[in-house]
């Protein structure tokens, strides 16, 4: 039975099609709603577990550690220390060359005799003054190298109190020449001409 003015619903009639869409959450709100879950959790575990900054003086929880590469507070105090000490000054040492020693007069007159002798043609008295040992080679080394007339003189000396070397230059059969004359020490102290050698200059 109907009544008039109001629609049947019995007798309507109905709509086919999609069914109405149940009520979703956005997957925008819920990746927010995620990311605000996490950021809120790393701020928990941050400020009360790991470094604990949110919590007081008074927790039982430890300090955080030093860095790796901590500054001294003694680090000035040394700087200064050793800006301000003066260091030990070294000693100065002072290198004093000794003179070379002069060798024996004797030694050098015996060698300025020994060429005096050859000069003037003395053959027998230059090889007077050569030792013992050597006079038996004087003779022809006299011949050879320094002959009688030949005109030498010391240039330069040096030696020992054992023996003297002297350096001689000169004229030698009207020639230039150079070269060295020996003088040893004898056992009685006296030296004599051990061997000399004479070359062109």
């Amino acid at each position: 039975m109907t009544h008039p003015g109001r629609p049947d619903h019995q007798n309507a009639p109905r709509h086919f099609g999609t069914p109405p869409r149940p009520a979703t959450v956005k997957p925008g709100v819920a990746i927010g709603i995620l990311i605000a879950v996490i950021a809120l959790t790393a701020f928990c575990v941050t400020g009360f577990a790991a470094p604990g900054f949110l919590l007081g003086k008074g927790s039982g929880l430890l300090p955080p550690a030093p860095s790796s590469s901590p500054v001294p507070t003694s680090a000035p105090t040394s700087r200064t220390s050793t800006t301000t000490i003066s260091r030990p000054t070294r000693p100065r040492v002072t290198v004093t060359r000794r003179p070379a020693p002069q060798p024996p007069e004797k030694g050098v007159q015996v060698i300025t005799d020994f060429l005096a002798k050859i000069a003037v043609g003395d053959k027998a008295g230059a090889i007077a003054l050569a030792c013992e040992q050597q006079k038996r080679f004087m003779d022809d080394k006299i011949d050879s190298l320094l002959p009688p007339g030949s005109r030498v003189t010391i240039t330069k000396t040096g030696g020992t109190s054992g023996f003297v070397l002297a350096d001689v230059a000169g004229t030698v059969e009207s020639r230039r020449a150079k070269g060295t004359v020996i003088a040893d020490r004898r056992d009685d102290g006296d030296f004599c001409v051990t061997t000399f050698s004479i070359r062109d200059a």
